[in-house]
């Protein structure tokens, strides 16, 4: 059966484990396998995704085999061909019928391509154009871009990022010159070395003619990913129905905490992961586009993941039409932007806390405001601002919040040489637990906190304080909050430090 196929083949009988075969050899000799077991248990052929095992997330299709008295005595099971054939051709269908190209290049000078969507037809080129090798990408871009598109991705692997965000030129087959939008994502092997680089790229000639300040409202469109599984943009195609059941889903649905087969089975809807205050605002948005006739457009909102945490997405919808023009089906191109999202958030924060400080002398009231500045992040839900104390030889805790008063008063006060103390002076800021000494691990790990951040205050090259912030919920601060109170403490420095010197000579 094996040579037949080519395909993985498993078999076992009903009392005793059997074979896996792969590539024309046995790779196991006491295999079992839950669609197997399955069979075995009903009889009857399945075709279905594995829950578990060795073929988790594959389709398969496994078969009982019947005595000659009709009992179950044995099952065979393959990689179903059909139903990957089929998704195979669905997630063509959903690039091939979008706007946007999908290229994977080869990480050598003028990028020659390994794989380009059919949809390059729109840019007076064949698909065998790139293959081939006949014609480098690097050669479309115009003269006057490219270098700045090298510098620009030089620049990005430098800094150790994972994508490219940019617009250049490039000519058609025929010589004209369109505008583009190219995402592209760096794919680097296990030793780190730069292989390929994923891209989308999109046409955007109308908008920039049109009107420059489209450009900006773009966003959309640059945030398309590739529906290649291993992108950070999932692919669905769902019926244009109530709750939109979905006949295709991307497996890197996974990073959403579902698996495909959560959808396309009809166990969940994606209208159901919707939250209930979008839900009305994403049903409007469809309906209102569809009966405009429009076949693309963008829209932002928030889903529950399988573990109940709440994400902004960001979805490019398009339409799929039949003969009569009714709208059958909607394409979807949903990425995560909650780092986005959070980000506009904490510069929308930073700027309210400069105008409020700009406005008061009060010492009190600018701790309370610093403080109820940053615990508005996500995950940051305890802190406390340290004043240094030229007479007692110490810094005092002078503003806290979100810790009992028992841990208020362990942490309340450091002397000069205490290790917390020491840790401070250095001038870095500290985002380990660490930073407590020993004596006060136990303290910490009563009052649960899991993560921390500690960033001096710097005024005219003297440490006069800290920043300390904490959670109970995050296990370690991440880089974008970091930058935050990094930042907070170098705008707030300058209100607080004036105000504790004039209080000094007073």
């Amino acid at each position: 059966m094996h040579s037949l196929v080519g395909l993985p083949t498993t078999i076992r009988s009903l009392n005793r484990k059997g074979l896996r075969l792969e590539n024309g050899r046995i790779i196991d000799r006491d295999y079992t396998g839950p669609v197997l077991e399955e069979v075995l248990r009903t009889g009857t052929t399945v075709h279905g995704v594995p829950k578990g095992g060795t073929y988790l997330g594959r389709n398969v299709v496994v078969s009982p085999i019947f005595s000659g008295d009709g009992k179950v005595i044995a099952a065979i099971g393959i990689v179903d061909l059909l139903s990957v054939l089929k998704m195979q051709e669905i997630i063509r269908t959903v690039v091939n019928n979008s706007p946007a190209v999908v290229f994977l290049w080869k990480n050598q000078k003028n990028w020659p391509s390994e794989f380009v969507s059919e949809n390059v037809v729109q840019f007076g080129y064949t698909v065998e154009d790139f293959i081939s090798e006949n014609i480098l990408y690097g050669d479309v871009i115009h003269p006057e871009d490219l270098e700045r598109v090298e510098e620009e991705l030089d620049k990005r692997i430098r800094r150790g990022e994972v994508d490219l965000n940019t617009e250049y030129r490039i000519f058609t087959k025929a010589g004209d010159l369109r505008w583009v939008n190219e995402r592209a994502f760096i794919q680097r092997n296990e030793e780190g070395e730069i292989t390929h680089l994923q891209g989308l790229v999109l046409d955007i000639t109308e908008r920039k003619e049109k009107e420059e300040a489209l450009r900006e409202s773009f966003e959309v469109q640059r945030l398309l990913r590739t529906i290649i599984n291993n992108s950070q943009a999932i692919a669905f195609l769902w019926e244009n129905k109530e709750n939109l059941p979905a006949e295709y889903v991307s497996e890197n649905v996974v990073q959403f905490g579902y698996t495909a087969e959560d959808f396309t089975s009809g166990k969940i809807m994606y209208g159901s992961i919707i939250h209930e205050d979008d839900v009305g605002k994403v049903s409007e948005t469809l309906e209102r586009n569809i009966a405009e006739g429009q076949d693309s457009f963008g829209i932002e909102y928030r889903i529950f993941t399988g573990d109940g945490k709440m994400l902004w997405v960001d979805e490019r919808v398009f339409t799929q039409r039949n003969a009569e023009g009714k709208a059958t089906h909607l394409q979807g191109l949903v990425v995560d932007i909650t780092e986005r999202k959070e980000a506009q958030k904490m510069l929308e924060i930073q700027r309210e806390l400069g105008m409020k400080l700009n406005t008061t002398w009060s010492l009190h009231a600018i701790l309370n405001l610093v403080l109820d500045a940053c615990l508005q992040i996500n995950g940051i839900d305890t802190g406390g601002i340290y004043i240094k104390d030229e007479l007692l030889d110490q810094i005092n805790l002078v503003a806290s919040r979100g810790i009992s008063p028992e841990f208020k008063e362990k942490v309340s006060r450091y002397k000069a040489d205490s290790n917390e103390a020491k840790q401070i002076w250095t001038e870095k800021p500290i985002y380990s637990i660490d930073f407590y000494s020993g004596n006060m691990t136990e303290a910490v790990r009563r009052e649960g906190i899991t993560a921390v951040a500690v960033i001096p205050l710097k005024y005219s090259n003297e440490i006069i304080g800290s920043l300390n912030f904490a959670s109970h919920t995050l296990d370690k601060i991440p880089w974008s909050i970091r930058n935050f109170l990094e930042s907070i403490a170098l705008q707030v420095v300058n209100h607080i430090a004036p105000v504790c010197i004039q209080a000094d000579l007073s």
